[in-house]
């Protein structure tokens, strides 16, 4: 691609940093509303008053509570989506008050990711600012269910209602410099074992649930899992039981595993699923229930959106570093369409109460998103950005 010209990474700069206030105002009242994982409505209410008032075209709120709206473009053709998250990991009764002390905002998923909704809803009046009129339609969502067990239900429901989209990013509070264009996919069951119950005492020798349980996860737990590619595998949740001297009628496992490979993802689906299956204790049986499938998938370096995220980044001053994680870009990665995820500042503590962000480099961050989107954008109308093989 061309060299991109200094006057425009110049005039990029000089518009975010005009931006860097309002986008850290924006950010705490949004992060203010409450919005865990598969209860989103009420951040979502707010994201679509916020878009309707800075003038986005055809603002709308889905059934999940995705709001999308638009910026359009001279001509038609293949779309380019931004997308902000608005879930969180925080129960609704996690008190939330966001601080300022001079450079560093805090407060509960005030990076993660209410930072990156109000950046997103900021891009329109930047882009007007810049005199950049967009070759093509500009989509923009807060969407639901990034986080936890929300299995990008809402980034797969936004794309399956755009078909239109010929790239998309994906925008996190966190990791300026990072570019995420190999999405780690994921598998996660929720393995439940009933037995007959009983008295630990009068009932001695009947099967507990919790010992079948315990003794499958140490076989899981066995399993060899390979280094290249990475792929993992964690119980993050184990309960039952009903007292300390019952035999215990019932307990619930719920089983991560990821892998940067597809293929590698599925042979340890099939391990555990062979293993879970093995499971032959008299009076207990075994149930299996799929609560996330995230896919995975990797995109080329040297193709795509990559590369204009790579010299963006390179002539704002930072060197790229590209990974592998799991973020809304799966979706349209597993799809072959040209995306990545990138970041806005620096902070840290994500997912914790205490968490923070640096506020001056948003303006980098934010100038960032802007050359991304109008670069991206030009390429689509130019027919330089066509489907990638995974």
């Amino acid at each position: 691609m061309p060299a991109i010209s200094s006057d425009l990474v110049a005039r990029a700069l000089a518009v975010a940093s005009g931006f860097v206030e309002p986008i850290a105002a924006l950010a705490t009242t949004v992060a203010e509303v409450p919005a865990p994982t598969n209860d989103e409505s009420e951040r979502a209410a707010l994201v679509a008053e916020t878009l309707g008032r800075l003038g986005y075209a055809d603002v709308t709120i889905d059934s999940l509570s995705d709001v999308v709206g638009r910026i359009p473009g001279k001509h038609s053709g293949p779309a380019l989506l931004l997308a902000g998250h608005t879930d969180t990991v925080f129960p609704r009764e996690t008190p939330i008050a966001v601080t300022r002390n001079g450079d560093i905002l805090s407060g509960p998923g005030i990076g993660d990711n209410s930072l990156s909704v109000a950046a997103v809803a900021m891009v329109k009046d930047a882009l007007k600012q810049l005199e950049f009129e967009p070759p093509v339609d500009i989509f923009v969502t807060g969407n639901v269910g990034e986080e936890g067990l929300g299995d990008l239900r809402g980034m797969r429901a936004v794309m399956d209602a755009l078909p239109a989209v010929g790239a998309a990013i994906a925008v996190e509070g966190h990791s300026l410099g990072r570019i995420t264009n190999r999405a780690v996919g994921s598998r996660r069951v929720k393995v439940t074992v009933t037995g007959p119950g009983g008295h630990s005492w009068g009932d001695a020798g009947r099967p507990s649930a919790i010992h079948e349980l315990a003794r499958l996860v140490t076989r899981l737990d066995a399993l060899e899992l390979a280094s290249n590619p990475k792929t993992s595998f964690n119980v993050g949740m184990f309960t039952g039981g009903i007292s300390v001297n019952t035999i215990a009628p019932d307990a619930t496992a719920i089983i991560d595993m990821r892998s940067v490979s597809a293929e590698s993802l599925a042979s340890l689906v099939e391990n555990v699923e062979r293993l879970i299956a093995g499971v032959d204790e008299p009076g207990v049986s075994v149930q299996v229930e799929i609560v996330g499938d995230r896919p995975a998938g990797a995109l080329p370096s040297d193709s795509g959106l990559v590369p204009i995220a790579v010299d963006v980044l390179s002539a704002l001053g930072m060197e790229a570093v590209c990974d592998a994680s799991s973020t809304d870009a799966n979706i349209p990665i597993s799809r072959g369409i040209p995306s990545m995820c990138i970041g806005l500042t620096t902070g840290g503590n994500v997912h914790r109460v205490d968490e923070y962000i640096r506020v001056r480099p948003i303006a980098t961050g934010f100038a960032q998103l802007l050359l991304n989107t109008m670069l991206a954008s030009e390429a689509l109308a130019d027919g330089r950005l066509p489907r990638q093989q995974v």
